[in-house]
């Protein structure tokens, strides 16, 4: 499967990318689905702040939690380029910065997933409205407690694609207790077998910023 995407801060075009299972692969002895995503600014944003972002997870194929995920960041000036992998006997999940060789060991629980495996067992699990789902997601060196709250269902139009039935979901993200608050998200999930993520609203501090499915992914 690939989902592709574009990008809107305040209803300007600003970017694009892409979703995809890969595949089976083999990672240290054990069965694993490779996932990708990448994110790029269009020509516009990169004049000024350019953004290249890719994301691999490898997920265990019987578990389907991660076992290692890499990510290559490039935003502006700012650059990330770090490996994290998952121990489930010892509980820790261990972060590598290729730029400076830092090492960090983050405790983690049992029941842990990382961000693109976030996104793969929300639309397993969110199929009824008006129902909370929490999930603990590994991300920047730290585990975050999730609520995803299934709200009723919604028609949502989308420009030259039609109309869908969808399930409306609003993450909210607890650190130690406390709430995360980086803006507030919306997520429309189709309300047919496959749920697919057709729009992704926030509300940022620099105004609101939204992804779309792509036409040409309705049908892989």
């Amino acid at each position: 499967e690939r989902l592709s995407f574009h990008g809107r801060w305040m209803g300007i075009p600003v970017g694009f990318g892409w979703i995809e299972v890969k595949g089976l692969v083999e990672l240290d002895g054990r069965r694993a689905y490779l996932i990708e995503s990448e994110g790029r600014s269009n020509d516009l944003l990169s004049t000024f702040y350019p953004v290249h972002d890719v994301l691999k997870t490898y997920l265990d194929a019987d578990t389907l939690q991660p076992l290692r995920v890499e990510k290559y960041q490039r935003e502006g000036r700012y650059r990330a380029d770090e490996v994290v992998t998952f121990d489930y006997t010892r509980l820790i999940a261990t972060y590598t910065s290729l730029l400076n060789h830092s090492v960090k060991d983050v405790p983690i629980p049992a029941d842990v997933q990382d961000l693109l495996g976030a996104c793969y067992w929300l639309r397993r699990h969110a199929d009824q409205p008006n129902t909370t789902l929490t999930l603990n997601i590994y991300s920047d060196e730290k585990v975050f407690q999730t609520d995803f709250k299934v709200q009723d269902r919604t028609a949502l139009e989308l420009r030259r694609r039609g109309t869908f039935d969808c399930l409306l979901i609003e993450p909210r993200a607890a650190f130690r207790g406390v709430f995360v608050r980086r803006g507030r998200l919306w997520i429309y999930l189709s309300a047919d077998a496959r749920r697919l993520p057709l729009f992704i609203q926030v509300a940022t501090p620099w105004g609101p910023m939204s992804g779309v499915i792509d036409k040409s992914s309705f049908s892989k």
